[in-house]
């Protein structure tokens, strides 16, 4: 199989750990870096990289480098102007969440590249865990039976000050919605098979919060297929112990997830005993990416996957959105 001729841009976090897999991936061949940091290569110089083409601009970068895709891995903030580049010259995009922090800039986004009949998929990465497909896989069998309503605990202390994150959450507005609640929200559609039908949401920063806004949100989601799901979410809690719950009631029983990416168990109605699922042994951050870029790749010419991926994103948006309203007016919020 010929490998695909892919540029990264932007070298933050993300696109470090986007270099790393990219480094050793069969299927992709890095043919150049774009930052608008001219030091990034000395990051380049640490992954032994440093041979490959670099360039500050991402139009100067398409024009020389001649990738057949690209990875944005930027900041959400100018993704229209990226895009619009991109699409001029007829590539698609593989980009990291969120797409923007605006819906109807997304949504522009997304039109644009489906005008020029171009994959645009947003790295969504937490889908291809093996504790989402074996969660998926207990609710397919049926053998919990159908779910009714769930919780979604993540609660955590976040230092944003790290050097191995992004430091443009502590300035953001609602960096736990966007950064964060976006996978979870995501999840939730996906693996319930259901988009959100309405939400109910109270967001707010504690006063000894690092960050400029909200970090900690609640909300009461109502799906389409009937569930509740009760979310609570915190970026700026007062423990270093990270907690994490996901637990679904259903009609023979229960699933509970008790870790962010593993520690998956069911319960029969009948019975009080937990059965733990046993789950492929993996390592974080590589292998979801893998499997991320592969099911890009495989997707550059499915006519389907173009057509709905950027507007499957969109979905999960709408209830970020949703969730701002909604604590801004105090009401609940109809999702169209």
């Amino acid at each position: 199989m010929k490998k695909i001729r892919i540029l990264v841009v932007g070298v933050g976090p993300r696109g470090l750990n986007w270099l790393k897999v990219i480094k050793k991936s069969p299927i992709v061949n890095l043919v150049g870096v774009c930052d608008l940091q001219k030091n990034t290569k000395d990051s380049l110089k640490l992954l032994k990289l440093d041979n490959i083409p670099f360039d500050v601009d991402i139009k100067k970068s398409i024009n020389k480098f001649h990738p057949e895709v690209v990875l944005l891995s930027t900041p959400p903030f100018n993704r229209m102007r990226d895009i619009k580049i991109c699409a001029a010259n007829n590539l698609p995009v593989l980009v990291e969440k969120p797409l923007t922090t605006n819906i109807k800039e997304a949504k522009k986004i997304v039109e644009i590249m489906l005008k020029k009949k171009l994959l645009l998929m947003v790295g969504l990465n937490f889908r291809y865990l093996p504790v989402t497909q074996q969660f998926m896989n207990l609710l397919n069998k049926g053998t919990v039976g159908k779910p009714a309503y769930a919780k979604f605990i993540y609660e955590r202390w976040r230092d944003g000050k790290l050097n191995f994150l992004n430091k443009y959450p502590l300035i953001m507005d609602h960096p736990m919605l966007w950064e964060q609640s976006i996978h979870h929200f995501d999840l939730i559609r996906y693996t319930y098979n259901s988009d959100v039908k309405s939400v109910y949401a109270l967001t707010w920063n504690p006063k000894w919060s690092m960050y400029k806004h909200h970090t900690n949100v609640s909300a009461l989601l109502k799906l389409k297929n009937g569930m509740i799901v009760n979310y609570h979410g915190t970026w700026q809690g007062n423990s270093t112990n990270f907690n994490f719950e996901w637990r679904t009631e259903c009609e023979k029983g229960t699933i509970i997830q008790k870790d962010q990416f593993s520690d998956l168990y069911y319960n029969k109605k009948e019975s009080s005993k937990l059965i733990k699922i046993p789950l492929k042994k993996i390592t974080m951050w590589k292998y979801d990416a893998e499997l991320l870029l592969k099911d890009f790749i495989r997707s550059l010419e499915d006519v389907n996957r173009i057509k709905t991926a950027g507007k499957d994103h969109i979905r999960s948006l709408a209830i970020v959105e949703a969730c701002i309203n909604s604590a801004k007016k105090g009401r609940k919020i109809n999702i169209n």
